[in-house]
């Protein structure tokens, strides 16, 4: 049993390594990862018999969603369809794998350098689609095979590396490169929801530098929105309008710049296509809440009920999802789950703020908390528009980066069987 620990040691250390250096890149090979780490965890702890001495933050929350899900599925339109869905709640192992197993500060350090080489080089190969299709645009895919997801992933780590730079010291200014890459493939994916995200992650940075800043920038673009829309709106449309007139096809930026002026175009006529379709799946899912309100009717219920109710557009059958978090949960697990998962994020944010005041102004460590929250606050600010909770790759990122700021630092992993 002695022999067996080290190996097990060493299995869980690699593995995390696997996992930060695949995530942007390929889910099975992260999954694989995070399964046998997690695993080889559990198992550890089991022969050294120390799950006293393991960590379990945010445990009651997430043992809330968990029960809530489960009684989704059991209460669900059809049961045996909905489970299906179960599996997806391993990815919290994660969570609790990290912060178990990231003892020292030095893996710690290098694990987020590993995953921000790892977000380089998919930015790098974001950059290469750009430069071979300005004439013909698509929106970028990167190194995933849904630009919404590429979007996320990079969004989340833009959030850390920003962190990072504003407030490790000694600065680094190479992190600049890494967002630069990151902003630029961010743009090309065309994907708002990523830029909210980014954008809410980035004004928390400014909250905590300067509150009563924030609060005068914040109070001046909620003033302008409210009454100032409809001029902000044809000033845009007009300015739009100009700018499409002057694209001529033999721009080498003709199909981008095409493509993002069409956007903003219909956006400034209140005719944004995507938005109105994310209305359309709003409403319809609102109707399927009001029918199943306190567990839901299951995982993937949208599929087997949506005949059942008004689709004037067809987009609910055709898309099923509802892209947004909060009704999406609503639909699949009710006030209960809803509720569940939001406490998750609450607690989560609590917990923060306890580790903030107890450094009393460290910044050595104070980057990695603000990187976490302002990952965590654009990853929320997406899913008002994007169903990302749902979406593996970017959940189980999340749930890394959420760990390493909860990590505690103790030479766990020196304990040894005495028997």
């Amino acid at each position: 049993m002695q022999k067996l620990i080290p190996t097990l040691d060493k299995v869980v250390v690699t593995a995390l390594f696997v996992f930060v250096a695949f995530c942007m890149f390929s889910i099975s090979i992260t999954q694989i990862a995070g399964g046998i780490g997690g695993f080889a965890w559990l198992w550890r702890t089991k022969l050294t018999d120390s799950w006293k001495d393991q960590k379990w933050p945010l445990l009651v929350p997430f043992g809330l969603y968990i029960l809530a899900c489960l009684i989704a599925v059991a209460n669900a339109y059809d049961p045996l369809y909905s489970a299906q869905e179960i599996k997806k709640l391993l990815e919290i192992l994660i969570f609790f794998w990290v912060i178990n197993c990231v003892q020292e500060k030095k893996i710690r350090d290098l694990l987020v350098l590993i995953l921000f080489a790892s977000a380089t080089v998919a930015g790098l190969n974001g950059l290469y689609q750009i430069l071979t299709s300005m004439d013909n645009f698509v929106r970028i895919e990167g190194t995933m095979s849904v630009y919404m997801t590429y979007a996320g992933l990079l969004m989340i780590v833009g959030l850390m590396a920003l962190a990072r730079l504003l407030y490790r010291r000694p600065q680094e200014p190479w992190l600049l490169v890494l967002l630069i890459i990151i902003m630029t493939c961010l743009v090309f994916t065309l994907t708002r929801q990523a830029w909210l995200g980014f954008f809410v992650g980035s004004m928390f940075f400014l909250f905590m530098w300067k509150k009563n800043f924030f609060v005068i920038i914040f109070l001046t673009i909620l003033v302008t929105v409210i009454f100032f829309k409809d001029e902000m709106k044809d000033e845009m449309h007009t300015l739009l309008m100009s700018e499409e007139k002057k694209l001529v096809s033999t721009d080498t930026m003709y199909g981008f710049r095409k493509a993002l002026i069409v956007r903003f175009i219909e956006m400034a006529r209140g005719k944004d296509q995507t938005f109105i379709m994310r209305k359309a799946l709003w409403q319809g899912g609102w109707e399927i809440f009001k029918d199943y309100p306190v567990t839901g009717c299951g995982f993937k219920c949208v599929d087997l009920v949506s005949d059942q109710y008004p689709d004037p557009t067809g987009l609910i059958k055709r898309l099923r999802g509802m892209h947004n978090n909060f009704l999406q949960l609503a639909v699949d697990t009710g006030i209960f789950g809803l509720s569940a998962w939001l406490g998750i994020w609450f607690c989560f944010f609590r917990l923060l703020r306890q580790r903030t005041l107890a450094l009393e102004g460290e910044s050595a460590d104070q980057w990695v908390i603000f990187g976490s929250a302002a990952a965590v606050i654009g990853f929320l600010g997406g899913g008002f528009f994007e169903s990302n909770f749902y979406d593996s790759e970017v959940i189980m990122l999340v749930y890394f980066i959420m760990a390493l700021s909860l990590t505690e630092f103790k030479n766990h992993f020196q304990k040894r069987v005495t028997n």
